[in-house]
């Protein structure tokens, strides 16, 4: 009887010690939850691939980490200690910026990991700390707000523009039909639909997509775990999207890297770029999208930004 006691005790032990580990060590590093789909899964039908790759972009910013596209069309990258506007100024940072937004005045937010920076004029201004627990992934900003995705407290952030108290967005509340956003790596995104003000978040692990009034009231959601093409398969994907033109959704995964479109009911639309056009292990596939439709996904592995036009 001591024995199955002392047994149950290691058991339950050794059960507690790995969850913490878990829950802990994603955020020291980017994770390989999805490695083991790779393999078996990477083959894509060549004619879903509707996309075609540009040269690419190299950035002067070394160990670059965030991307974003202005509706003025102008390419910004984030760095280990930077921020600059391809082939325009550069902006030093304190440190590596993971998220980049920029309003239609040109002013850039960037978010830091526990906190927002705001460069305005080559003025920085800097917003207070969301607290140690905080890990910054995803910004998006539109004419009166600023939303910031946070993968640590499993929460999106809603300021106005000049950086007031934030209204929190996400946390669970089943009288309001809001299940929780289920955030278990460093990969949480966010983004403002043009065509009503809106937002879109990835709840990364249901695989799904779900929008919500600026509010935080939620409006609708997909999602689509799948092992095949069409949908998203690991622990926690998609890593990153973007929204197209057309309200598609352009996805990048980790685990097994590719990005593809999907429309906005969630079908898949078509493939941009399978996973053998990537290193095995790349994570951090940042994704862009400009006002003509080109595409533009952040390589960590290259240390470049990759361009893709659509086929004729």
């Amino acid at each position: 009887m001591i024995k199955n006691r002392r047994w149950i005790l290691l058991t339950i032990g050794g059960v507690l010690a790995i969850g913490f580990f878990l829950n802990s060590s994603w955020r020291q590093d980017l994770g390989t939850c999805c490695d083991n789909a790779r393999v078996a899964f990477q083959p894509v039908d060549p004619k879903l691939i509707q996309y075609h790759e540009r040269e690419s972009i190299v950035p002067t910013v070394g160990t670059i980490s965030a991307l974003a596209v202005s509706t003025a069309g102008k390419i910004y990258i984030g760095g280990a200690n930077a921020i600059e506007r391809v082939g325009g100024e550069k902006y030093l940072l304190p440190g590596a910026s993971m998220c980049l937004a920029v309003d239609d005045s040109g002013t850039i937010f960037a978010g830091m990991r526990t906190h927002v920076l705001v460069i305005k004029g080559g003025e920085i201004t800097e917003w207070p700390s969301l607290g140690e627990k905080a890990r910054l992934t995803s910004i998006a900003v539109d004419e009166w707000y600023v939303y910031v995705a946070d993968a640590g407290n499993r929460r999106i952030w809603r300021y106005k523009k000049g950086g007031s108290e934030p209204l929190e967005i996400g946390k669970k509340n089943w009288a309001n039909a809001v299940r929780g956003f289920n955030v278990s790596s460093p990969f949480f995104d966010v983004a403002i639909s043009p065509a009503d003000g809106s937002i879109w978040a990835v709840n990364p692990g249901y695989h799904a997509l779900e929008n919500y009034r600026p509010d935080g009231m939620p409006l609708s959601s997909w999602e689509a775990p799948s092992m095949t093409i069409q949908g998203f398969s690991g622990c926690c994907n998609p890593a990153h999207f973007a929204l197209m033109p057309d309200g598609g959704f352009v996805t990048t995964e980790k685990g097994l890297p590719r990005v593809k479109i999907h429309n906005r009911d969630g079908s898949l639309r078509c493939v941009v770029a399978a996973s053998d056009q990537f290193d095995a292990d790349v994570m951090g596939l940042d994704v862009a999208v400009g006002s003509d439709g080109t595409i533009f996904v952040l390589d960590p592995a290259r240390n470049r930004v990759r361009v893709f036009e659509a086929n004729l």
